[in-house]
């Protein structure tokens, strides 16, 4: 951070005037782009870094400000706000290491939890989900808390928002479809989950509560929080690549 503050902070020289105000835009704005990636840390798995996060929220910030003209009627916090966000996401990708078996396990879990709710008609119990996968109950519950970041995804906020002036570049207008588009489908598999699975999803990763918040709305303990997050995610997974096998 103290490098970066020394690289892009006010400086004298003669340095041009578009410059200067690039440098200002940057140095007014690198507490704004760590609070983005802290908020973001906030639900990253123990292997990928925040130090990284940090890093790539300041490289967006330097790219918003390089790509930033005045007379837009977008304010450059705003505009800002989206390229840190896209860069962090995109640094979350890129250490997305988690082995191809908790994956292929994450899978199995919903679509065992799918096809018993289509059986019986309503929200499988732990014992009934353990028993369809042929393993001990305790076995099944270690397993969900081992699973909690298998498929973490946090969309952008301005996913649906379109360009207010008009002058994004072709590449932009294809990335805002593309948003729009995985927008409505996680919509469609929400709607497919159980209610209470659907109202943990959004206390966690709209309303940004913690398990332990969450576990006082629900009346669970913090670590049954845990499990019933990594079952929801797992079940949503579910959903989503049916929705794209549909379309």
């Amino acid at each position: 951070m103290r490098a970066f503050l020394r690289a892009y902070g006010p400086q004298s020289g003669a340095a041009s005037d578009a410059e200067m105000a690039r440098r200002q835009l940057i140095a007014s704005h690198v507490e704004m782009a760590r609070r983005i990636a802290l908020r973001v840390a906030r639900r990253i798995p123990v292997w990928l870094s925040q130090d990284d996060l940090i890093s790539a929220a300041m490289v967006g910030l330097t790219e918003a400000a390089a790509r930033y003209e005045e007379g837009r009627s977008e304010p450059f916090v705003a505009f800002a706000e989206k390229r840190i966000r896209g860069a962090v996401l995109d640094e979350l990708r890129r250490g997305d290491l988690m082995p191809r078996r908790v994956r292929a396990s994450a899978r199995q879990v919903g679509a065992a939890i799918r096809d018993l709710e289509q059986e019986l008609k309503r929200p499988p119990e732990d014992e009934e989900i353990a028993k369809r996968l042929g393993v001990p109950l305790q076995k099944y519950l270690e397993e969900l808390e081992g699973l909690t970041h298998v498929g973490f995804v946090e969309l952008p906020e301005d996913a649906i928002t379109p360009s207010v002036d008009g002058q994004g570049a072709p590449d932009d207008v294809v990335a805002r479809i593309e948003k729009k588009e995985l927008v409505e489908r996680l919509g469609k598999a929400l709607r497919r989950l159980p209610e209470r699975d659907a109202q943990l999803l959004a206390l966690y990763y709209n309303e940004e509560l913690s398990y332990a918040e969450i576990g006082e709305v629900l009346q669970v303990s913090e670590s049954r929080v845990c499990q019933l997050h990594a079952r929801a995610v797992a079940r949503l997974r579910v959903e989503l690549d049916g929705l794209v096998k549909e379309a």
